[in-house]
């Protein structure tokens, strides 16, 4: 089956012959762990990626109308997954902390007054919000899901979703205030 080419073998994919599919993975797969390698530079990682991204081209079979198109779908497969990874790495470096855990973590820890102000003050305005504006913070800010990955476990669509987290968001700067937010205090003296 070496001699087919690739659409030959996503025809045969497609009418349920997994060898094809097997021998398909197998000819992109270098491509596919060296594209996700460059960007995360992590192989383990890129491994990951190249076979969610197949598995997820492998269950949208049928959605292929365009066998030609299928090096570029897998390439942005690849990135939608990468992406994914990025955005959660970059996530755990924001400033949203679960309270509780620094709490029971700051014994050892030399942490400033200030710093226990803002997490306080933080966590007394996430109280204030309505419950479902809690679990939109909880799940977006503390445990690293996705928009879109709300979006679905919640039911409601993704817009919905993206507007409820702005409207929070902004409910949250207000009430955390001008304290503990460094930018608001330079827009307040160029205003003035």
């Amino acid at each position: 089956m070496k001699d087919n080419s690739y659409l030959e073998l996503l025809d045969l994919t497609k009418s349920g012959n997994l060898r094809a599919w097997t021998d398909l993975q197998n000819r992109f797969s270098h491509f596919a762990n060296q594209f996700a390698y460059k960007i995360l530079k992590d192989a383990d990682l890129s491994q990951d990626v190249v076979q969610e991204s197949f598995w997820d081209l492998y269950q949208n079979l049928e959605k292929i109308t365009t066998p030609e198109a299928f090096p570029s779908l897998l390439k942005r497969t690849v990135i939608k997954h990468v992406d994914r990874i990025l955005r959660k790495k970059e996530s755990q470096n924001l400033v949203f902390v679960d309270p509780i855990q620094i709490e029971q973590n700051s014994g050892g820890l030399d942490v400033s007054y200030l710093e226990k102000e803002c997490i306080e003050t933080i966590e007394q305005n996430v109280k204030k919000l309505e419950p479902e504006d809690q679990k939109l913070i909880e799940l977006y800010y503390y445990q690293n899901y996705s928009l879109v990955e709300i979006s679905k476990s919640e039911g409601k669509s993704l817009s919905f979703i993206k507007k409820r987290h702005t409207r929070v968001k902004r409910i949250l700067r207000i009430g955390i205030g001008e304290t503990f937010r460094p930018e608001a205090n330079l827009n307040l003296m160029i205003a003035a």
